[in-house]
């Protein structure tokens, strides 16, 4: 829980006071009541130090950017308030030590800030994706140095090429196939003694039955 703050006794000026923005980020496992009861300390705390609440944007549970305590989702909270700089720290210092606070930032508002709707702060899981799959492309152009860029061929260039290589595949087809004829064609023709001899053998055969 968040310690009370004691208030000072001498009054605060106008001037003395400023605009904060507190994130809190709560364990997403809690009941409903228990996380109402963690919010009504905080509440309680700020307007108990003589700060004041002038907006709330509740955005319930969503992802963590990385786990926090072993948890992947929290549950968020953002408050807008007045507060004294002086006691700020006893503010951030309750939260640090809440075990029921996954993580909490408070930040000083600008005179002249607008409060923005969830759908302008909110990051998407597809937005994340994008953003670090555009950090690691980054990352390999430096290393590697940027990639080639393939051109395209047109249509017709393409075409024609695959006709080119369809007609090279032919012509060695047709002449493989001239060379086998030529080497049929210059097979010696067989000598007459040569035939005359291995007819007398045949004829000489003792097994061989007319």
């Amino acid at each position: 829980m968040v310690p009370k703050t004691v208030e000072n006794s001498t009054p605060q000026t106008p001037d003395e006071i400023s605009r904060y923005e507190l994130m809190v980020i709560l364990f997403p496992d809690m009941s409903d009541t228990d996380t109402e009861k963690e919010l009504n300390e905080i509440r309680k705390h700020i307007k108990d130090a003589g700060g004041e609440i002038y907006h709330e944007d509740i955005w319930n549970i969503r992802d963590l950017a990385y786990t926090i305590k072993k948890q992947d989702k929290g549950y968020y909270v953002i408050f807008y308030f007045t507060y004294d700089p002086i006691k700020i720290k006893d503010l951030e210092k309750g939260l640090f030590l809440n075990q029921k606070v996954l993580r909490h930032l408070v930040v000083k508002s600008p005179k002249d800030y607008v409060i923005k709707p969830l759908s302008e702060l909110e990051i998407t899981e597809e937005d994340r994706k994008k953003t670090r799959m555009e950090r690691e492309e980054e990352a390999k152009k430096k290393k590697y140095g940027a990639p080639r860029k393939t051109v395209k061929k047109p249509e017709k260039e393409v075409k024609e090429t695959e006709e080119k290589e369809s007609k090279k595949e032919l012509k060695k087809e047709v002449k493989k196939e001239v060379k086998k004829e030529i080497k049929k064609e210059e097979k010696p023709a067989m000598d007459i003694s040569d035939l005359d001899s291995k007819l007398n053998s045949i004829l000489e055969d003792s097994d061989l039955k007319l």
